[in-house]
């Protein structure tokens, strides 16, 4: 355990944060996930020393930091909005936090080309900062923090301002970069997205409570069910399904989820780990076995169908595999599925969508 809060509070007068207790582990990653206004930002303040709490401890490395001022909590704070000096190039940028003896210091040295390396930033060390890309200033603000050497890092929302396609690379990049780094860290975000790509742990904030948390497998487990619409909604969105990658041809990859090999478009590194989305609905439902295209096509049972709308949720599990169908009540009814059946569920290699990527030395 490195960072525990217990009831902690904040009044803003009609919004209080709070009481709010949680533990973020040793190495761990923690995404703290939450609509607009539920109070990420605040936590992380507290947390800083931005904010004081009204009530409750923070306790770092068993250490009570309440009263310690920002400057010795040695918290390392990426910003949405990249805090660089525009008048130093992207090295100075990285060392500005360092004392010159620091800088001189061959330990120092070694450590700062690693985190360099880490981030895959030397290319960019001569540039100015407005000749970077979002996505890559972000990379140079956690440098910067990093070579500070933190004991727990903080990212408010750091991927809100970035287009699109870098978004999703770089999700992928800050769970590699996070990994070797091994620092305890909090991530709030809105991006249901950033669960899967970067989550050990999860806690949903809303309305300044957290209503659900736990690890990534307990939040994403298909049999749980919440009292939270916020947390249904989210985990509603889709499959996320994690395997080792058996085999990679023609831009086509094999991996193995429990017994079940499937199938993705891409090229990716044998034995590593990979984790992909499948959207409910991308998944259709088949009581007999038919010739089909679609390279996945597993045999499943029904645990569970559930009416949402005029859509009916299918509940589907084949070995340790757990996924979710989402057909339309009408096709229930020309399929006549009951829960207990079997059926074949069947989707594209196109479909699955690449969300994170690790090697084997280190696990999902």
């Amino acid at each position: 355990m490195v960072l525990e809060l217990i009831n902690v509070t904040k009044n803003f007068g009609k919004f209080q944060l709070g009481p709010l207790s949680l533990t973020v582990n040793n190495k761990d990653v923690m995404v703290i996930l939450g609509p607009t206004g539920s109070g990420k930002t605040t936590l992380i303040n507290l947390i800083a020393g931005i904010l004081r709490p009204d009530n409750g401890k923070i306790i770092l490395n068993d250490i009570e930091i309440i009263n310690q001022p920002i400057e010795q909590r040695r918290v390392g704070y990426v910003f949405q909005d990249p805090s660089l000096f525009p008048h130093l190039n992207v090295y100075n940028n990285i060392l500005f936090g360092l004392r010159r003896k620091e800088r001189e210091s061959k330990k120092k040295i070694v450590t700062i080309k690693k985190i360099i390396d880490d981030l895959d930033v030397d290319h960019l060390l001569n540039r100015k900062i407005d000749e970077l890309s979002g996505g890559e200033k972000q990379k140079i603000s956690l440098a910067r923090i990093l070579v500070l050497n933190p004991q727990v890092i903080l990212l408010d929302e750091p991927l809100s301002h970035i287009d699109l396609l870098a978004r999703d690379r770089l999700r992928i990049d800050l769970r590699s970069i996070l990994r070797k780094q091994q620092i305890p860290t909090i991530y709030v975000t809105h991006f249901e997205e950033d669960i899967y790509a970067l989550a050990d742990s999860i806690a949903f904030l809303n309305r300044g409570k957290i209503e659900e948390r736990g690890t990534l497998e307990e939040i994403l487990n298909l049999s749980t069910r919440s009292s939270s619409p916020f947390f249904n909604k989210i985990i509603s969105a889709g499959n996320y399904l994690t395997g080792e990658v058996t085999k990679c041809e023609n831009n086509l990859t094999e991996f193995k989820v429990g017994l079940n090999k499937l199938y993705t478009i891409g090229t990716f590194k044998p034995k590593s780990k990979i984790g992909v989305i499948v959207k409910h609905e991308d998944i259709l439902l088949c009581k007999e076995k038919i010739k089909t295209s679609a390279r996945n096509i597993v045999f499943a049972k029904i645990m569970d169908m559930v009416k949402a709308d005029n859509m009916i949720d299918v509940y589907l599990k084949s070995g340790k595999m757990n996924i979710v169908s989402r057909i339309t009540r009408s096709a229930s009814e020309d399929l006549g599925i009951v829960i207990g059946d079997y059926v074949y569920a069947v989707f594209k290699a196109s479909i699955p969508y690449l969300i994170r990527e690790e090697y084997n030395e280190r696990v999902l």
